[in-house]
């Protein structure tokens, strides 16, 4: 990344922190990382910058609460109106590329998960794998091999 994107990045989460302070969160910078621990009443959550494949805010853990739901309003509007580009945190699953059969995914509750990164062999998968570990130490992700379904015929014997 380079730095003026560094530098950008870090007025983006300087600029959410501000608002949610304004409406009675307390934000506080986590060292020598692009993330924000906000925090409002037994809720806390870490806003982070996630970095290439993603490219893209998060805040987490997310759990879908009227809480989370209301601070990633918050987010997502003041990100807006400063004429960044808009973040959703819906995402839109990539069909398969079984040419990169290897696969980092992050693991969600509730038995969920997405994938995050498709490599062509392994041993970049898990290297890509302890960068994202080290940029996100809250989340949780596993490398995977994720080959086609080829359909079996069924063994009929009448």
């Amino acid at each position: 990344m380079k730095h003026r994107d560094w530098l950008r990045l870090k007025r983006e989460g300087e600029n959410v922190c501000a608002v949610l302070r304004l409406k009675g969160y307390q934000c506080h910078k986590l060292k020598s990382r692009l993330s924000w621990k906000v925090t409002f009443g037994d809720n806390s959550y870490v806003l982070t910058w996630l970095p290439a494949p993603v490219s893209d805010w998060n805040l987490g853990p997310k759990d879908n609460s009227p809480a989370w739901e209301q601070m990633w309003a918050i987010v997502h509007s003041t990100l807006k109106t400063d004429g960044e580009k808009a973040i959703s945190h819906q995402r839109i699953e990539q069909p398969g590329d079984y040419t990169r059969p290897w696969a980092i995914v992050r693991l969600l509750p509730k038995a969920q998960h997405y994938t995050v990164a498709r490599f062509a062999n392994r041993q970049d998968a898990q290297d890509h794998k302890r960068v994202l570990q080290r940029f996100i130490p809250t989340a949780s992700f596993e490398v995977v091999f994720d080959a086609p379904v080829t359909s079996c015929p069924s063994n009929t014997d009448s």
